[in-house]
């Protein structure tokens, strides 16, 4: 630390014992004999003192300082009286704490300081600003003092000789707003519009949109509170640009929609939908009730692992009771699938399955409106929506349809047929006479899973059939 000059016998305390000390703080630690004889750099040093005594407005940056503090009662803007206190100096010298205070002028100020009697320079205390919220940068040729929350530099200073100093006039110069409260203005303001969002003040201030509103920088990143409580949302989920899987069932998102308000056909309320992340290739599976999942996708594990010859390496989906349980845990664990869950009301991170429910249930309700069909033609409905998607989409980055990506060929959509339209269905069941119909009216509804037939609802026997002997309208 460098040494300032020999400090007056008359400023010292006298010799009396500190009650308190807690109230006791260090200025000056390195204290200067009268025995040392003086070198070249003793002198320079001399040299530096002298002329910080000339200028009064000089303040040296001080690790050996506990608070900032001045013996110049004529730089204060406010003062307040401290009780009691006395702050120590080197060669085991002390002065007073009378006041303490702000210094500074219209544009710098600095608050907490202290005016102590006796004192002949000005120290601004290194802890004291960390202590603020600042980060105090030495190097070579300067100081440079950071804001934390914002990182922007509050001001920066010349190393002069072997010291470190500023000059509350160069900064005025600068028309840098110092130690203070460049946040404290800019929360002030803040406020006063209305807790208006940081970019649109910034605006105002840049391009003088406005007058009375000081020219300083208010981007910041600090948060307002009020704000926080008031306007925060959710954050934003960024589409994938990669394909984060590299073969079929390596990660299978599932969820599960309903329940529907009407029954299906066949008494079914819910839909469990499983969609492969690499190809986007989806199954729909309906069930009774949520209790049937962990039978029906247990059962799909099986059947789907042994059909592709490949393992399920993971599963993601909801926290929902359906997946979250013993027997879905314990059937994970006995066939080394992995299973991962998207935090708690945050749909977005199973977004590939979300997303494709609602396109599932926005084209099946489209197709049942269309032809003014009975809504418990909703399963029917949802079935080969899944049908034609996975025909027809087209999986993003790889540019392929999920079907060639599942089958390894492209698909064959030239026997699609309008779901509702009318159609007449081949009678091979019953015994016909001579002159009996052979055919009866029917709704198609979809494509058989299991055959090469067309799934049709037969409007005298009341019931779906599947037949290829089918004649359709359109």
């Amino acid at each position: 630390m460098a040494t300032w000059e020999d400090l007056d016998s008359e400023s010292g305390c006298e010799k009396e014992e500190v009650e308190d000390e807690a109230n006791v703080d260090v200025g000056l630690v390195a204290p200067v004999t009268s025995e040392a004889e003086p070198d070249s750099n003793f002198e320079d040093e001399n040299e530096i003192c002298l002329r910080a005594k000339e200028n009064h407005k000089s303040w040296y940056l001080d690790s050996g300082c506990s608070r900032h503090m001045t013996g110049e009662k004529s730089m204060f803007l406010t003062l307040a009286m401290k009780e009691g206190g006395n702050v120590k100096f080197g060669g085991n010298q002390c002065g007073k704490i009378i006041d303490t205070g702000t210094i500074g002028n219209a544009s710098i100020s600095i608050n907490n300081v202290w005016l102590v009697d006796g004192l002949k320079h000005n120290l601004l205390s290194i802890s004291q600003f960390c202590d603020n919220g600042y980060d105090v940068l030495f190097d070579k040729t300067s100081c440079t003092v950071v804001n934390k929350n914002d990182n922007s530099i509050v001001f920066k200073e010349k190393r002069m000789d072997n010291v470190y100093k500023i000059n509350f006039s160069k900064l005025v110069d600068q028309k840098v707003i110092c130690l203070l409260s460049l946040n404290d203005k800019k929360g002030v303001w803040h406020k006063r519009l209305g807790h208006a969002n940081w970019r649109l003040i910034s605006k105002l201030s840049k391009l003088q949109l406005v007058k009375g509103l000081p020219d300083i920088d208010y981007h910041s990143d600090a948060l307002c509170g009020a704000c926080q409580k008031e306007k925060i949302v959710k954050t934003s989920f960024k589409a994938k640009d990669i394909v984060s899987t590299s073969r079929p069932l390596e990660l299978l998102h599932i969820d599960l929609f309903g329940p529907v308000t009407t029954e299906s056909l066949y008494g079914s309320k819910y839909g469990l939908v499983i969609v492969d992340d690499y190809n986007r290739w989806t199954w729909v599976k309906f069930l009774r009730s949520k209790d049937c999942a962990y039978d029906v996708f247990s059962s799909f594990c099986t059947q789907i692992q042994s059909e592709k010859e490949m393992k399920i390496l993971k599963v993601r989906s909801d926290h929902g009771g359906e997946f979250e349980n013993e027997p879905f845990e314990s059937f994970c664990e006995k066939h080394g699938i992995f299973h991962e869950f998207s935090s708690p009301r945050t749909p977005q991170q199973n977004g590939v399955v979300e997303r494709k429910n609602r396109t599932l249930q926005e084209m099946a309700r489209t197709m049942i409106h269309e032809n003014n069909l009975a809504k418990h033609f909703w399963a029917e409905a949802v079935n080969i929506a899944c049908y034609i998607q996975n025909r027809i989409y087209v999986r993003p980055i790889l540019e392929k349809t999920a079907y060639e990506l599942f089958k390894g060929r492209r698909p064959n959509i030239s026997y699609f047929h309008q779901f509702g339209c009318i159609c007449y269905i081949l009678n091979t069941k019953l015994y016909l006479r001579k002159f009996d119909a052979k055919a009866q009216r029917g709704i198609f509804l979809g494509y058989s899973e299991r055959s090469k037939a067309y799934r049709v609802y037969n409007s005298e026997t009341l019931c779906v059939e599947e037949s290829m002997h089918v004649k359709f309208g359109s």
